[in-house]
């Protein structure tokens, strides 16, 4: 905004004013007051027709600021703050400057886009298999980087902070048919005051004769704002978050932190959702440990006396060498869980964990991960912490188990509905992208509140090599890779203490998890401490705190009595299941599913010849996904085809705005839901295979040695071999666990 002074808006200064003057402003002021209030009466019920709960929030209102509207005359209302005598629009003609503000910012905004890469299929997975047929049609479209929004003049998504008077809101859309508005105004002042001068009635009516839609977040706290926004995205689809154009009407200091906030977390909406056979290989394996008797995890308090002990959460991270001294001398007293490889990093390093965390659903990381432990007699007193999606493979090798319900999973949620008895086990979020967010996430939902960080680094300090401990004998002497693929640098970032970190895609995603669990929780549990004592990336909500600081702490503290506290989770605080191995027929119907995805087919029938209709026609098949998910006896069919549908839909909507040509751009976007359509169908029949769908063992179902059916874009990729993760053999001279202080 232009910084003009007080006697510059005013054109009433340094001139001679007439009687004639005053009395013609004072009859404009007293005509504007007239709009105003009728302005307001018209909005409102206009709200009260398209969105009610804003207007039974805004129709007995009372501001927090005083603030009066004037006008100079041209009769254009602006806003003046009393206390502070600050103008909002520092301007004669608000309407003027907040349209040359709009076509100024439409002159150079371009269109941004999610890209997806080719993704190589370990396990063999038809998700895979579409997603990479729409990478390639995708690829292979001749892309305009220069492409400006004006261009093309529809969008399927835009992302508004500040709605101030909403004179820019009118200018937009006259400019560009927005097929969604996620409007966030931060101070719900500015959003009251502009029902009194902006026609939302006409802008309203507009998106409702027109079919787009418009979402407002107003004057929610940044710990809530993310999880609006995220659930406004579900609501119409999340493919839309793929495509967008961000535009800040008004900077201060609220709306730099609303756009700071939005930034850590914007592409988390469409990254991670989880895709069809995953979810199926979660279903298969959550019955099969069900049926096997496993031990989940109550949800009841965990014992006063258990909940403030200290909780070593340990990864295999480069910088837990420095920390193995501490780890060693205080392990008695303190619970000590090793996230995945850290277990083969803490039996080298005399270190017994109580608990060992596994994230993954993968079938062979057991025999990878725990099978080479040369004394397997070291596992037999450790208690596993998992999910309900662990492959039997790991957890053959525990005795005892506390197993999580993992929230964003369909399975359980599911069950849950149908056995309200499932209500008593304990939900488990944010365990991923990998096994340190399980292991932290573990600890929060067990119940302890005093956790401290080791070896949880997500990268490495710039300057060095090791990407993990040098105890860890998978990395250092049996070949385990750990320099491409997940651990590809692509980031460099804070460090934990100073300095800065090399960091991959997924660590970068684990480190903002780890963050934003903490600071969810934290609303819950005021008490929850996190000390990160990794010397890794720097991570939001944590304390980072040199081990050598806690001596002090750690010197007086008693033993904890291991043995009683081993019996205690076992006893009390873990228990089986009990659901009829039959009644998993019944829940999962392939006839029902199959109907699904007839009607899902029906809905993309008729194929539009322009943009705008056609991401109305995602948002449709959208909606009725997100409809299924909100009823119970639907609730698990739609949320397996979500994942799937939103990553090809976002492959989609690259298509349809590649280039300026929209013929040319819906001739690419056909071809890419074609391959939607082929998904539809092939999705029938691996889901008649339930509940008897686990991951490796699912080959049985694919005979001919590729991976189901060809598509419309071409033929199926074949059967990945068994991928061994252990490449040189180690004859390891640990042959029997030593404990050491």
């Amino acid at each position: 905004m232009q910084n003009r002074t007080k006697d510059e808006i005013s054109f009433l200064n340094n001139q001679e004013i007439s009687s004639r003057d005053l009395e013609e402003l004072s009859e404009i002021q007293a005509l504007m007051y007239q709009f105003l209030e009728e302005r307001f009466c018209n909005n409102l019920e206009s709200f009260k027709k398209y969105y009610p709960d804003i207007a039974r929030r805004f129709e007995i209102y009372t501001p927090a600021k005083s603030f009066e509207f004037f006008c100079t005359q041209n009769g254009v209302p602006n806003l003046i703050f009393t206390k502070t005598n600050e103008f909002f629009y520092k301007t004669e003609d608000p309407i003027a400057y907040c349209q040359e503000e709009i076509d100024k910012f439409l002159s150079t905004a371009k269109v941004q886009q999610t890209r997806y890469q080719l993704e190589f299929d370990p396990i063999g997975q038809i998700h895979f298999k579409y997603s990479n047929h729409a990478v390639a049609i995708e690829n292979s479209l001749s892309r305009n980087k220069d492409l400006l929004i004006k261009d093309v003049k529809s969008f399927p998504n835009c992302l508004m902070i500040g709605v101030g008077l909403g004179y820019h809101l009118a200018r937009l859309y006259e400019q560009v048919e927005i097929e969604n508005m996620v409007l966030v105004e931060p101070d719900p002042d500015l959003f009251y005051a502009s029902m009194f001068a902006f026609d939302w009635r006409n802008l309203l009516e507009y998106l409702h004769k027109s079919e787009h839609l418009i979402h407002f977040i107003v004057g929610v706290g940044l710990d809530q704002l993310f999880l609006d926004i995220e659930a406004s995205y579900k609501k119409s689809g999340i493919f839309l978050s793929g495509s967008w154009f961000t535009y800040i009407h008004y900077i201060n200091d609220e709306t730099k932190k609303t756009w700071d906030e939005i930034k850590k977390h914007f592409d988390q909406i469409h990254e991670a959702i989880g895709f069809f056979d995953d979810h199926l290989f979660a279903t298969g394996q959550g019955i099969e440990l069900i049926n096997s008797k496993y031990k989940f995890v109550l949800n009841k308090p965990l014992k006063k006396e258990y909940k403030d002990l200290p909780v070593f959460v340990i990864g295999a991270g480069p910088s837990l060498d420095h920390d193995i001294p501490f780890i060693r001398k205080y392990q008695d007293k303190a619970i000590v869980i090793a996230c995945g490889t850290a277990i083969d990093s803490l039996y080298h390093a005399g270190i017994k964990p109580d608990f060992y965390v596994n994230v993954e659903r993968t079938f062979n990381v057991g025999d990878s991960t725990l099978g080479v432990i040369p004394d397997q007699k070291f596992l037999e007193d450790i208690i596993i912490f998992s999910s309900d999606t662990c492959h039997r493979n790991t957890l053959k090798y525990f005795k005892n188990s506390a197993i999580f319900a993992k929230n964003d999973e369909p399975f359980f949620p599911y069950l849950t509905a149908y056995y309200p008895e499932l209500e008593k086990i304990q939900e488990i979020k944010l365990s991923n992208p990998v096994v340190g967010n399980a292991g932290l996430a573990s600890a929060i939902y067990f119940g302890f509140e005093q956790i401290y960080l080791f070896g949880i680094d997500n990268g490495k300090k710039i300057g060095t090599e090791q990407m993990h401990s040098s105890f860890t004998t998978l990395y250092t002497n049996r070949g385990v890779g750990d320099k491409a693929g997940a651990y590809q640098i692509e980031k460099v970032l804070p460090g934990n203490f100073g300095g800065q970190c090399e960091s991959s895609y997924f660590f970068v995603m684990s480190g903002h998890n780890i963050g934003f669990l903490l600071q969810m929780e934290k609303l819950n549990n005021d008490k929850l401490v996190c000390y990160n004592c990794s010397d890794g990336i720097f991570m939001e909500n944590t304390i980072p705190t040199h081990s050598e600081d806690l001596v002090k702490d750690f010197a007086y503290l008693p033993d904890i009595d291991k043995k009683k506290f081993s019996e205690y989770v076992i006893d009390e605080k873990t228990a089986e299941l009990s659901i009829p191995a039959k009644s998993f027929r019944v829940l999962f119907d392939s006839n029902k599913f199959n109907e699904i995805c007839i009607n899902a087919l029906h809905m993309l029938d008729n194929l539009p010849e322009n943009r705008v209709d056609y991401v109305k026609k995602m948002v449709k098949l959208s909606e009725y996904i997100y409809d299924l998910m909100n009823h119970r006896e639907t609730f698990y069919y739609g949320s397996v085809l979500n994942g799937s549908i939103q990553n090809l839909f976002i492959l989609v909507s690259r298509s349809l705005y590649h280039c300026a040509d929209e013929s040319k751009c819906i001739e690419g976007a056909n071809r890419i839901m074609n391959l939607v359509k082929d998904f539809l169908n092939e999705a029938q029949v691996l889901f008649s295979y339930l509940p008897d769908y686990v991951m490796w063992d699912h080959r049985k179902y694919f005979e001919n040695g590729v991976v189901g059916k060809d598509t419309s874009y071409g033929k199926a990729p074949p059967f990945p071999g068994k991928i061994e993760i252990i490449t040189k053999q180690f004859d390891d001279p640990l042959k029997t666990f030593v404990k050491k202080y």
